[in-house]
């Protein structure tokens, strides 16, 4: 693993090109980087700061818009297009240079490139709840505000920022789920959810009343922007471009802020695949659904790891006469 020179050494490589400025930080602390857009409070970073999180990046973002794909940043694992618009702040915090990222979400924006290269990804309104929010329309022609999420290898360190940023840690119980599937060590009302690539905002209200009924809501999603390109600009011209998008595998998680709900996405062993935990973004919900995220298993690929997160793979000597 690597510690925090070798984390500024590689952000100054900037080897995937997700880094717009880095900054000095010293050999203590956890390096966080932030995704280059002005909705992120610096009063947030200020909170963080204080519990240990210094800010290391400033991460790039999907240029034009905040497209849910990045036609710029390429997904190091699978060489497609990053999924966007936090797709810096993604790879940054899965090569290694960040252990936190911080970053927004209208439509998936933060949980997409989570997924896409199995680190985990969350978003709450809970986050500067009291900030001031524009509402921003979307390809759907829905307005809405946006939430500020966090992405992390390590769920402790997830967890960490949760708990640092909104004061909420796992209750004793996960309450009331409703789920796609059994879970193992998750006692749930299993039920056959509404099809997750539905249009938006028939999504957004299923989901919102499905949120109603229980505490916390597990539904698998991906594989993300594998087999298909998960952008809606991309996805309006015709059935057969619609159907791309589709196999893009981006369901629940274009609702999860339309919906104004807080949710966590906990990678799988499969590539671009998550388990999605959903609920109300109510602080009592909240710390339940980290409840019902214990009894998930933790997932690390040894090869992944092996690969990125060698300093020495980035700084290999070269060609000499």
């Amino acid at each position: 693993m690597l510690n925090n020179y070798d984390r500024h050494r590689l952000a100054l490589l900037d080897p995937y090109h997700s880094v717009v400025k880095c900054f000095e930080c010293g050999e203590e602390g956890i390096y966080t980087g932030i995704k280059n857009v002005s909705s992120i409070p610096n009063t947030l970073m200020h909170r963080l700061e204080k519990t240990g999180f210094v800010l290391h990046t400033i991460d790039k973002k999907s240029t034009l818009a905040g497209r849910a794909v990045d036609t710029d940043l390429i997904n190091p694992i699978t060489g497609h297009y990053m999924s966007g618009s936090s797709s810096g702040t993604a790879l940054n915090v899965f090569a290694g240079i960040n252990e936190l990222g911080i970053g927004n979400d209208g439509g998936g924006s933060v949980l997409a490139p989570a997924m896409c290269v199995n680190i985990y990804g969350f978003i709450s309104r809970l986050i500067e709840k009291d900030r001031e929010q524009v509402l921003k329309e979307n390809t759907d022609g829905m307005k809405s505000g946006n939430s500020i999420g966090f992405m992390a290898r390590d769920r402790e360190i997830l967890f960490k920022a949760i708990r640092d940023s909104i004061g909420i840690e796992a209750a004793e119980d996960y309450g009331i789920v409703c789920s796609d599937r059994e879970y193992e060590g998750i006692e749930s009302r299993i039920i056959t959810p509404e099809d997750a690539f539905a249009p938006r905002a028939e999504l957004t209200e299923y989901l919102k009343q499905i949120l109603q009924e229980c505490d916390v809501f597990i539904v698998r999603e991906g594989p993300v922007d594998l087999c298909g390109f998960g952008d809606s600009l991309f996805g309006h011209f015709d059935e057969r471009t619609k159907q791309i998008q589709k196999e893009s595998g981006k369901g629940y998680v274009r609702v999860c802020n339309t919906a104004e709900a807080t949710a966590l996405a906990i990678p799988s062993v499969e590539l671009g695949c998550a388990t999605l935990l959903i609920c109300e973004s109510k602080e009592d919900k909240t710390a339940r659904l980290l409840k019902a995220a214990e009894y998930m298993e933790d997932v690390h690929d040894e090869l992944t790891e092996r690969y990125f997160l060698d300093i020495g793979s980035y700084f290999m000597d070269g060609y000499e006469v």
